[in-house]
């Protein structure tokens, strides 16, 4: 755990910079919505007592933005982003679907041309949930941070397209454990970095 503790020190700092970094007062400063449809990538993970693999499902995820753009091409972010997943069990004959969201407060950094492209660079951090379709499993939260690269295209003053590619990490303690139910956990897991990525694509109104 010593090296996810680092990495995780160094995104919140990060994030912090990002954010603390604008200027008090504001040029154009601007309010924007953005939502996203695409699809997200997800490793498997490893029961730590048997061995076998769960297989968590490449699915569609949706998302929303909330930004708050300063001068110096800097702006701040809440994100959530949620998908519906496959999780298959190898070994126990068990198929069900699970919800992954993340809530994650961050910041961008603009390299802006002069051009109606611009791309971006942020990172954030939040909690992961995982909220399993059948009520007879336990809900489970976990810290998580990501890292995040973006391009947009300005339509007009309000309007944008925008695609962003998201990296996720997830820290699972040890003893950490999913699907749980009556003391009986589905997955037990060691202390490790659950990494999703996600594949962005939507569209952005400034008010």
């Amino acid at each position: 755990m010593f090296p996810t503790k680092h990495i995780l020190a160094a995104i919140t700092l990060s994030t912090i910079s990002l954010t603390s970094l604008a200027t008090p007062t504001p040029v154009n400063e601007f309010i924007a919505l953005s939502a996203y449809l695409g699809g997200r990538y997800s490793e498997q993970l490893k029961d730590s007592e048997t061995g076998n693999k769960a297989d968590v499902g490449n699915n569609f995820s949706q998302a929303l933005a909330l930004s708050w753009h300063y001068d110096r091409n800097k702006e701040g972010e809440l994100l959530y982003s949620n998908s519906k997943q496959d999780l298959s069990i190898s070994g126990k004959d068990i198929n069900t679907d699970i919800y992954i969201s993340y809530l994650h407060f961050g910041g961008r950094i603009n390299f802006v041309n002069g051009s109606r492209f611009s791309t971006s660079f942020g990172l954030g951090v939040g909690a992961t949930f995982f909220i399993p379709d059948e009520s007879q499993y336990d809900n489970d939260v976990a810290l998580s941070g990501n890292i995040t690269g973006g391009l947009r295209y300005a339509l007009n003053k309000q309007w944008a397209l925008k695609a962003d590619l998201r990296v996720y990490g997830t820290v699972l303690n040890n003893d950490s454990s999913l699907l749980c139910s009556n003391n009986s956990c589905l997955i037990e897991l060691d202390g490790d970095i659950y990494v999703q990525t996600e594949l962005m694509a939507g569209i952005e109104y400034k008010f």
